[in-house]
């Protein structure tokens, strides 16, 4: 009785942990930023990605599906993009000169940058190693 029950008990929580990553696929998606709530969303999370990307710019259309893609792969982290031409501003306060640029930020900080259009293996590592678990 007691080994049915484990077993059963095992098959629950493997049901209940898919479930719970599904759900979590499921929500996270890349949000359209601006000046306004720029800053309340790179301190929403320990680990939050910002592509900046202008629309004349190529390699940032290579790199959106990337971005999306590891949202949802990601749930823990906070993903968003900023259009650099229209809030210049904000690219100019952390530096960025090329782009696209992703600055994945680690409590609010800016912890590691990425230039370029990159594969999705190169940024899903870059920031696996922020969240520490590389």
């Amino acid at each position: 009785m007691t080994m049915d029950r484990d077993r059963n008990d095992e098959e629950l929580n493997k049901i209940i942990e898919r479930k719970a990553r599904e759900l979590l696929k499921a929500g996270n998606d890349v949000v359209e930023l601006g000046e306004d709530g720029f800053e309340s969303f790179v301190r929403s999370r320990k680990v939050v990605v910002v592509d900046f990307w202008a629309p004349w710019c190529a390699p940032c259309f290579l790199l959106e599906p990337i971005m999306k893609a590891l949202a949802k792969e990601m749930p823990c982290v906070a993903f968003g993009r900023l259009n650099t031409q229209q809030w210049p501003d904000v690219a100019a306060k952390y530096g960025v000169m090329s782009l696209p640029t992703v600055i994945i930020f680690r409590d609010g900080e800016p912890a590691d940058f990425v230039v370029g259009a990159v594969p999705k293996k190169i940024l899903e590592g870059r920031i696996r190693k922020v969240l520490g678990e590389n």
